[in-house]
């Protein structure tokens, strides 16, 4: 039975199953799923496709089980992807929270989130439409500004952008116009059409100017401007003085004469310097009648009339004319500088500066507050969203025709507008374009469409699209049979009202009538009919039939549980034989055998009958009952090839509890890889103080038997251990029969500067080119000479694996043995491999052992008595280093060189401070030495 559906529904798959095969002839059995192979969930007594808003799927028992309490989307118990209405998810938890300022709760999931910048306040359905801004920001058109645009102004009572009064361009308030509209001027009173008397109609700054003090209306700036005079006589020639005197000469009403001009004036109406009414050339006459070189601040010199004409009333200075501002007036409102013009506003596609100025916007935006790259509205092709111009509105919203990007309507992913989903959030469904929580009758929620899909026609609900989805039935199709809507009840079932739908007729039955299954109309054939208990049971010598038993007491055939294929009673546990895919285990009929047995099979009258047959002792588990049908094995054995051993065989490894083939390289191993190896095999030569089997020796290293060697820590390449075998030497050194004659002293090397240079602090001595490059080391280390480097030494009773056994007469790195149950594998295939060879190696290694022990008593009672000991020497090898080290035994003190306790110190060679090369050596002395030596010029080395 498939493990996709719960035990409920398996059971009324395989039914389902069974009814089909019976009716088509075929078998009675077989490995059920649903048609569509898909896995079902219970809910309700229903096997559902989905668990229905509130419940989640659960894939260990399959049924449909709740979310955690107020969540309405669920992935687990733990995990809510949306809380129910008027809850937030806070802190893993659905509880009821108010958002914060400048938050809005997402009618979607159910959480808090932020409103567009400046908001304070903004709509549920889009966050991007503010319905209140916060302090500094005035709300327009449902957008938060800084700054509000051009025709209007920021009315902090209202906090809000409110549009100038007509016939105002720009304003500060509503009484406060600073430019106005069409034919409009600019006066103390506001925006005239017509100036006032006194003043006359500006056109090119839009405003109203006073006329000259000699004119009571005039159409310019100067006293031959006027329209009329203050006697109310028209001017002659656009003046107005009482008698015309020639140019450069005034009327003086005193003496009734005309007289001279200022000299500054080309011509005048008074005899002072601010009396002048025009002026020469090169100079300008100003707003006080004085003719002057410069206008002063607040003016421009007009080169076409010759007059200091005032600049426009915002600005500080200005040039050419009244509207080239260069600078603004600074008041009690700030104004900006844009193309000439001082303005309350910056016109749209440019934002007010700090400095004062109006800066363009980025080129993306139309219109831009706070930076350029804020937009508040876009160019052509592109589309407001999140303060930024984007060409595509990203998920969850659509590209409305004001240019911005509006949110699709609740639950929708991908909309076109307002009103046409194509795609829903996660767990809603798309119907007729509106995203829902739930279908509708007549539909199913398909999950991974996302969409609700129409159910079969004979359903009025269902959990699929099949004809076996149905959970309720259409009034044409009214009786429920194992999902599947029917006219009526098929043969061997009966209706039942409580449950709404046809259940099975016990096995005994052809028909029957209900309300209990037992309750026959019609017995199988050989059965009998008893009227009172409406039963089916034997008579005379007849038998029941498959599946059932025999009642004894009632003389009635029952019916087996629904695994036993034959049985002596109704549990699960008295079945006494199985068809496949089950398999009889201890009297009940299981899906799998249990570990220590397997599955099999055996024919009886026809039928292939299922058993579980014991695994043999030593397999865990098993496809056979053979020792070579394991696979996997009891405690203390392990597996190789279907094979459960006690220890594994030569060329094996334990890995666990089973046995793995060694690295190619090695005969016996201890793990994987070549650096595990604990022998080689014939064809191959064992790295000494390394687990490794080579081909050839390495470098620091020569072949003797089947074994590599360490070279002398002085040379390179060699024929032999001693310092006098060398071939090849470092770069520290150089070769002179057969000895490395070292550049440097102790301590140091020779480096690619080529000069001496100090070694590695883990060294005692290097040869370079680098100062870890290490020859010998210092104490509790020792070489790794495939590395040349220096590791420490392994302590007593440590399992460290980064280490080495020291102690030994080569000074060479030796790995540390592996864990005690590694040790004992080993010490098995060892003795596996020695056994092999005990008739020769026997007495040989018995002879060896005698030998060694009895030299070692001999060296500890020897030294005991201080008849033996050990000293240091050293010997002049000559300035030139080009003695020999092989001396005369008489040209050495008291004997010959001895190694050492540790090898790393052994002969070793190498230069004093005054360039004198010398042999470092151990000697034997006698017993009549006193063991102290006294220092002379051929055994003496300054090593400060």
């Amino acid at each position: 039975m498939s493990s996709l559906l719960h035990r409920m529904c398996r059971s009324r798959a395989l039914q389902l199953y069974n009814l089909r095969s019976s009716s088509e002839g075929g078998p009675l059995y077989n490995n059920v799923e649903y048609e569509d192979g898909s896995e079902r969930f219970l809910h309700q007594g229903h096997c559902r496709l989905h668990c229905p808003r509130g419940f989640y799927p659960n894939r260990v028992l399959y049924f449909c089980q709740p979310c955690m309490p107020n969540c309405e989307l669920c992935t687990d118990a733990h995990i809510c992807a949306k809380c129910r209405e008027n809850y937030k998810l806070l802190r893993g938890l659905c509880q009821r929270a108010d958002c914060e300022e400048g938050q809005v709760e997402d009618p979607e999931v159910g959480e808090c989130i932020d409103c567009e910048m400046g908001c304070k306040t903004c709509s549920p359905d889009d966050p991007e439409l503010c319905s209140s801004c916060v302090a500094g920001y005035f709300l327009y058109r449902h957008q938060c500004r800084r700054h509000c645009p051009q025709k209007s102004f920021a009315d902090a009572d209202s906090g809000a952008c409110v549009g100038c009064p007509d016939p105002c361009a720009d304003c500060r308030s509503k009484t406060l116009c600073l430019s106005c509209q069409g034919e409009h001027f600019l006066s103390k009173d506001g925006c005239v059409k017509q100036c006032p008397d006194g003043t006359f109609g500006d056109t090119s700054g839009r405003r109203c100017q006073l006329c000259h003090s000699s004119c009571q209306a005039c159409h310019g700036l100067r006293a031959r401007d006027c329209d009329m005079c203050p006697d109310g006589n028209p001017p002659l020639y656009g003046q107005c003085p009482a008698v015309s005197c020639p140019q450069g000469l005034y009327y003086d009403g005193m003496d009734g004469e005309c007289r001279s001009c200022h000299v500054s004036c080309k011509t005048c109406f008074g005899p002072q310097a601010l009396d002048c009414s025009a002026c020469f050339t090169g100079y300008f006459l100003d707003q006080e009648g004085s003719c002057v070189e410069h206008c002063p601040p607040g003016n421009f010199a007009n080169s076409g009339n010759g007059l200091c004409e005032a600049c426009s009333p915002n600005c500080e200075t200005c040039e050419e004319t009244s509207d080239g501002c260069l600078s603004c007036k600074m008041g009690n409102y700030r104004l900006f500088l844009h193309q000439g013009a001082c303005l309350s506003n910056c016109p749209e596609g440019f934002l007010e500066s700090r400095e004062g100025t109006c800066e363009a916007c980025d080129g993306s935006c139309l219109s831009c507050d706070g930076t350029g790259s804020q937009c508040l509205s876009c160019a052509q092709g592109r589309y407001l969203e999140d303060g930024r111009c984007t060409l595509n509105c990203s998920l969850r919203s659509y590209a409305a025709q004001d240019g911005t990007c509006r949110r699709c309507t609740a639950h929708c992913d991908v909309c076109a507008d307002a009103h046409s989903c194509y795609r829903c959030s996660f767990l809603y469904l798309l119907h007729n374009g509106v995203c829902k929580a739930s279908c509708p009758e007549g539909f199913f929620e398909d999950l991974d469409l996302g969409r609700c899909v129409r159910c079969h026609p004979t359903c009025a609900s269902c959990s699929g699209p099949l004809l076996d989805d149905c959970e309720s039935c259409s009034t044409l199709y009214p009786k429920l049979y194992e999902g599947t809507c029917l006219e009526g009840c098929p043969a061997g079932t009966y209706y039942q009202t409580a449950a709404g739908e046809c259940q099975e007729c016990d096995r005994t039955c052809t028909d029957c009538s209900g309300p209990q299954p037992t309750q026959c109309s019609r017995c199988k054939k050989g059965l009998a009919l008893d009227p009172n208990t409406l039963m089916c049971g034997v008579t005379g010598d007849s038998r029941c039939p498959p599946r059932t038993f025999l009642l004894q007491n009632q003389f009635t055939c029952q019916s087996c549980h629904r695994h036993c294929e034959s049985c002596d009673g109704p549990g699960a546990s008295d079945c006494l034989t199985c068809t496949t895919p089950r398999f009889l285990h201890n009297d009940s009929c299981v899906s799998e055998c249990p570990a220590g047995s397997f599955s099999s099979s055996e024919l009886a009258d026809g039928v292939e009958l299922g058993i579980c047959s014991p695994c043999d002792s030593v397999c865990a588990t098993c496809n056979g009952a053979s020792p070579k049908d394991c696979l996997t094995c009891s405690s203390g054995h392990l597996h190789l090839l279907n094979l459960c051993l006690s220890h594994c065989p030569t060329g094996f490894y334990a890995e666990g509890a089973q046995c793995e083939r060694c690295d190619r390289s090695c005969e016996l191993c201890s793990g994987p890889g070549p650096e595990s190896c604990l022998a080689c095999p014939h064809h191959l030569l064992e790295l000494q103080g390394t687990r490794l089997c080579v081909v050839r020796c390495p470098q620091r290293f020569f072949q003797q038997g089947h074994i590599c060697q360490q070279c002398h820590t002085s040379c390179k390449t060699c024929t032999d251990g001693t310092p006098q075998g060398c071939l090849t030497c470092d770069w520290g050194s150089t070769l002179q029969d057969g000895i490395c004659y070292p550049r440097c002293e102790e301590s140091r090397y020779f480096s690619e500067k080529e000069q001496c240079e100090p070694c590695h602090g883990s060294c005692r001595h290097c040869f370079g080119p680098r100062p870890d490059h290490c020859l010998t080391c210092l104490p509790n280390s020792a070489l790794h000479a495939l590395e040349n480097r220096c590791a420490s030494c392994c302590l007593t009773a440590s399992n460290a694996t980064e280490c080495c056994l020291c102690g030994t007469a080569t000074a060479l790195c030796v790995e540390p043995p592996g864990p005690v149950a590694e040790r004992s594998q080993e010490a098995v295939n060892l003795s596996s491999r020695v056994l092999q060879h005990t008739p020769v190696a026997l007495p040989i290694t018995l002879v060896l052992i005698l030998v060694v022990t009895f030299t070692v008593y001999a060296l500890i009672q020897a030294r005991s008595r201080k008849r033996l000991c050990w000293q240091d020497r050293y010997e002049r090898l000559g300035g030139d280093g080009r003695d020999q080290l092989d001396h005369d035994h008489n040209h050495m003190p008291h004997g010959i060189p001895q190694p050492e306790d540790s090898g790393d110190e052994a002969d070793v060679v190498y230069t004093s401070r005054d360039g004198t090369v010398y042999r470092r050596y151990n000697f034997l002395q006698d017993q009549d030495s006193d063991c102290e030596p006294e220092p002379d010029e051929n055994t003496y080395l300054n090593k400060a």
